[in-house]
């Protein structure tokens, strides 16, 4: 059932459907060009759709990339402010996510790195490779739990998610290998005793130089509210 919400993206009209032709067809037709063509177009009165889609398009195919906008710019032969433009319209439009890089500072927090995740997949949720399934799961869990923040140092130490409180919550999604370095050394700059990692299919408790990690299964956490991590 788990991997059904992930193919049909929680829409329910199309639980039951396993051809995955109808799917795709009816993401990309009924909803993502609908909104692109029509929606958007009329709303913010763009000049170049096929810019707006093509950008979108390099979204969807690399999730949670980090954007350079001058380099997103040169890529499609257009102003970064044409750029930066149409990435808040997708925003407005709910067809991209942008993720702030965490810091206790929000005049740092602006100017630091960010990422966009596209809220709507397609090719990618039928792809059965290690590096398909794994950038899936992270884009369906950074969607479902609305996170606004990610993390990452200089020195590339990195954690998915963010969810800001009285004392930061990290999250780190994990398809394959664990790994805790990055959510460690989160914990122990900002003072965090307690850490998460998401998983498809484990669950554990683990203490990593006096810091607790529970490992929680995916449709597990998304059955909690985001902001209630006691599993």
């Amino acid at each position: 059932m788990f991997q059904q919400f992930i193919q049909t993206q929680g829409f329910p009209e199309l639980v039951g459907i396993g051809d995955r032709e109808i799917i795709l067809k009816y993401i990309r037709e009924s909803i993502i060009e609908k909104i692109v063509y029509r929606d958007i177009s009329q709303l913010f009165r763009v000049r170049d759709v096929g810019v707006l889609d093509s950008l979108l398009k390099i979204i969807i195919d690399r999730p949670g990339q980090v954007v350079d906008i001058s380099d997103l710019a040169g890529e499609l032969m257009v102003s970064r402010q044409t750029v930066s433009n149409y990435l808040r319209y997708l925003q407005e439009s709910f067809l991209v996510r942008k993720l702030y890089n965490f810091s206790t500072d929000r005049r740092k927090t602006e100017r630091k790195l960010k990422k966009y995740y596209p809220t709507l997949l397609l090719d990618k949720v039928f792809e059965e490779d290690g590096l398909s399934r794994s950038r899936v799961f992270e884009w369906l869990m950074i969607n479902q739990l609305g996170t606004e923040f990610f993390w990452r140092d200089s020195y590339k130490h990195e954690v998915d998610v963010v969810i800001p409180d009285e004392k930061a919550v990290p999250v780190e999604i994990k398809a394959g290998k664990i790994e805790t370095k990055g959510l460690v050394t989160f914990m122990e700059k900002f003072g965090v005793d307690m850490g998460y990692i998401v998983t498809p299919d484990r669950e554990e408790r683990l203490e990593v130089g006096g810091k607790v990690i529970e490992v929680v299964k995916g449709y597990k956490s998304l059955m909690k509210d985001r902001n209630d991590f006691n599993f």
